[in-house]
């Protein structure tokens, strides 16, 4: 396997990903598998090595590494456990959150935490692949943009309007473009990668580098409205960061403010030979042999009626339903659901099922913009009856880019 430096994940990339060739990358992890596992693989490192980690994760490093903190701080306080199911609907472990069954393509997931993000809800055995990446290569050493970036986000963070939630903490570290990359998802996942390691929490409900908290106090939200777990969940700016923790992460880093309006270090290396950017554009490209995606069915936007087709990392297919135009203000949404079933190639409209995939917890749609303007998605067809389920639509439901979807689908299809 390739070393996760930039230009070797971009290298390593154009055999497997895009040739289509299958390098049996499925792997199941047993529940006290992955707990041994993970365990073992946090003890390898020290808290402020893989402080030093996630910040050359900021740039200088791909996005990967990041896993290194969070995957120390809940390995090392992981307790030995017997699986808990949620309920005799749910396989769910209540302690941790390990999924039994679920099939990881570690091909699709490596390229995901390189280009978007660690694993943000504390998954063990996500974090057992992501530090398992990571063994035997050499550990990066945060640059001088790196070491900015970190003073950058704790500042504004710091100086955020009291009572701020989340999401619009998220929108302030993207308006600084700190990341070589402008998704809101992945300045989202460096919001909770500091949540779940504790800097961004409240003192009653703190992070990982303080104490152990189980999946199922992670999964307590204020309301349904809210879809990230806590700590996150739970804070706002009027609760500022967790000094002391800033501290014990990165006390041996300069963490004092910096002026966001004044000149900043030259990032290296250049944003375009980043793998967030790179591989997503290597992906786009058509592989060698592959002819060019039909064309859509029909013009214009998303309407009720409509089913999508979106393709994944590997060349399998899942298709989402629109229900109707959900938001108009202050840019227009449609409500999307899954559908059943993962295609092994582009799909027909009579391949299409008549019937929901729902989430471990229920039905579970979308709102999301800009469903016309997502790659590698086709509208297959129109005027189709809404599809059935077991239950009613939620009455609220997660806002977002139609990618957002795309990037939850693990938690639809979790053995696909």
């Amino acid at each position: 396997m390739t070393a996760p430096s930039h230009p070797a994940l971009i290298a390593g990339l154009r055999p497997v990903e895009r040739a289509g060739e299958d390098p049996a990358t499925r792997r199941v992890l047993r529940h006290d598998e992955a707990g041994a596992a993970l365990r073992d693989l946090a003890a390898t490192w020290t808290l402020p090595e893989a402080a030093d980690a996630w910040v050359a994760g900021l740039w200088s490093a791909p996005f990967g590494w990041r896993a290194a903190l969070t995957g120390t701080a809940l390995g090392r306080v992981l307790p030995v456990h017997d699986a808990h199911p949620y309920s005799a609907a749910s396989s769910v472990c209540r302690v941790c959150g390990h999924q039994p069954d679920q099939v990881h393509d570690t091909a699709e997931e490596r390229w995901l935490r390189h280009t978007e993000g660690v694993p943000v809800d504390g998954d063990v055995a996500d974090h057992v692949l992501a530090l398992e990446d990571l063994a035997g290569h050499p550990r990066p050493v945060p640059t001088e943009y790196d070491r900015w970036a970190l003073r950058a986000v704790l500042t504004i963070l710091r100086t955020l309007p009291a009572g701020t939630r989340p999401s619009k903490a998220r929108d302030a570290l993207k308006r600084a473009a700190l990341l070589p990359t402008t998704k809101p998802f992945a300045y989202g996942s460096l919001l909770e990668e500091l949540a779940l390691v504790g800097v961004v929490a409240t003192a009653e409900r703190p992070g990982m580098v303080e104490q152990w908290t189980t999946y199922a106090e992670r999964d307590e939200r204020p309301s349904v409205r809210v879809e990230v777990q806590a700590p996150l969940a739970w804070w706002d700016a009027s609760h500022g960061l967790r000094e002391d923790v800033v501290e014990q992460v990165f006390g041996h880093l300069d963490t004092s403010p910096v002026d966001l309006d004044g000149p900043r270090p030259t990032p290296v290396p250049d944003r375009k030979e980043t793998a967030t950017v790179a591989i997503p554009a290597l992906l786009r490209a058509p592989k060698p042999g592959a002819g060019r995606l039909p064309a859509h069915v029909g013009t214009g936007d998303a309407e009720a009626g409509d089913v999508w087709a979106l393709r994944l990392a590997d060349d399998r297919w899942v298709t989402l339903y629109v229900h109707g135009e959900a938001l108009t203000s202050p840019r227009r949404y449609v409500l999307v659901e899954y559908l059943a079933g993962v295609h092994p190639a582009f799909p027909d409209a009579a391949d299409v099922a008549t019937t929901v995939q729902p989430r471990r917890d229920g039905r579970s749609p979308f709102r999301v913009h800009s469903l016309e303007k997502l790659p590698r998605a086709r509208r297959i067809a129109r005027g189709v009856p809404a599809p059935g389920a077991s239950e009613p639509l939620p009455d609220s439901s997660p806002a977002g880019t139609a990618e957002y979807v795309r990037q939850m689908v693990d938690w639809f299809f979790p053995s696909a």
